[in-house]
């Protein structure tokens, strides 16, 4: 059985705060290796501890052991989103992506949300088979897709990151309202 439930910095052991960002590290590595290259990492591990510490990091857990999370955070007044939702390759088939992505739905639904807002970096000028299932998972999720933009268009603010991009990328942009 798969539970979910938001990380508590005061009670995780450095081995389970590790464990948590290694499988986001490892999942974003290998599925946006065609976009960053194979050193890159999505944010460091002081970043991940931070959000964790905010209460914004949800981890899912099978007999104890953690097989996934997501970072989940307040958009705007009434929109929430998430991010680095990544699950043990492992463990794939569980519907452990899905568990979590209903636990930050339910938490954006009880602080007031009437929308999830999300967005998946993909390479501007060729598929990556990895980006096209995840479009297609989203949708079946329940999520509709809105627009893509361009990463420095999305992101003004992290201009200087996009010349690391080594492909032209942009942001395929989605939204779900809660219920």
């Amino acid at each position: 059985m798969i539970e979910v439930a938001f990380a508590d910095i005061e009670t995780l052991s450095n081995d389970e705060v590790s464990t948590a960002f290694e499988i986001m590290r490892h999942a974003y590595r290998v599925t946006e290796v065609e976009i960053w290259g194979d050193t890159y990492s999505r944010i460091g591990r002081d970043e991940f501890v931070s959000f964790i510490k905010r209460e914004e990091i949800i981890l899912a857990r099978i007999d104890g052991k953690i097989v996934g999370s997501i970072y989940t955070y307040r958009l705007r007044e009434n929109v929430f989103s998430f991010g680095l939702l990544s699950a043990d390759f492992d463990k794939k088939g569980l519907d452990i992506g899905r568990k979590l992505i209903v636990a930050a739905e339910n938490h954006a639904l009880k602080s007031g949300a009437e929308y999830m807002e999300i967005e998946i970096l993909r390479a501007k000028n060729f598929d990556i088979p990895s980006k096209v299932m995840l479009h297609k998972w989203y949708l079946r999720q329940g999520y509709g897709f809105l627009e893509s933009e361009d990463f420095v268009a999305r992101k003004p603010k992290e201009a200087k990151k996009s010349t690391r991009l080594l492909v032209p990328s942009v942001f395929d942009c989605y939204r779900k309202r809660l219920s």
